[in-house]
């Protein structure tokens, strides 16, 4: 679905990415992790197409992303960043209905589709008592609630979500890491940027690793003590209990 080749981005004389080579299937969860600084935002943002390739190439469906329109990509993919600030007072209403603007022309109305997979949206994440707040007055795992949301309403079958647990609660960091898992059991492809791996390795099936810019590993989900130790400079251990896999730092 995804694929990467020798892929390398710079900003002035740093590089960031280096020689990147990967493969995407339609329905993993990937979960990509790294120090700070190491390029995984930057990666993400590659995927995404907001950035240019500096070297290398990345396609989507066996095609270059960068020979895709905005609209486009809009249909294939949908990219929730770290922290979405907004400016404008924007209402969560008009937030979720911008989920299908890759479905219309400029000045259509929306169809019998539209509204369908709109309502499903707002029912699945429970959003009827907030559509018509200001999304500048909702919390951080309100805000993050919605932006998934849409992310369902677009309806795309690629998503990528940059630490999307951080500034949240337990509670709201449970239960959107279950609407992920969700989205994922339905087919949706899912890359998630976290350093939160006690909630995002058991859902994985792959691993993408970045130290320095470059690849220290990429492929079927493993836990290796070596690997993580490598990445974090620190030990980490992995225990299974009341049937959940659970991973932590070893002190």
């Amino acid at each position: 679905m995804v694929e990467a080749r020798n892929l390398s981005y710079s900003a002035g004389s740093r590089t960031i990415l280096r020689k990147l080579d990967f493969s995407i299937a339609r329905g993993d969860f990937v979960l990509v992790f790294g120090q700070n600084g190491a390029g995984k935002s930057t990666l993400l943002r590659l995927l995404a197409g907001m950035l240019p390739a500096e070297k290398g190439e990345i396609s989507l469906g066996g095609k270059s992303t960068a020979s895709f329109s905005k609209r486009e990509l809009a249909a294939r993919l949908c990219y929730l960043p770290q922290s979405a600030d907004f400016v404008l007072p924007i209402l969560v209403r008009d937030i979720l209905w911008a989920g299908r603007y890759p479905y219309r022309s400029f000045f259509g109305k929306p169809g019998g589709l539209d509204r369908e997979i709109f309502a499903a949206g707002v029912e699945q994440f429970q959003l009827g008592g907030l559509l018509e707040r200001n999304m500048q007055t909702l919390s951080g795992g309100e805000r993050k609630k919605v932006l998934l949301a849409s992310a369902f309403i677009q309806d795309v079958p690629l998503i990528l979500l940059d630490e999307p647990l951080s500034f949240l609660d337990p509670g709201s960091a449970y239960h959107l890491v279950r609407m992920l898992e969700a989205l994922n059991r339905e087919g949706k492809t899912i890359v998630v940027v976290s350093h939160e791996l006690e909630h995002f390795f058991p859902l994985a099936n792959k691993l993408l690793a970045l130290k320095n810019g470059a690849l220290s590993y990429f492929g079927a989900k493993v836990f290796s003590a070596e690997l993580l130790r490598d990445v974090y400079q620190i030990s980490f251990r992995r225990i299974q209990a009341a049937g959940r896999e659970i991973i932590f730092v070893q002190e």
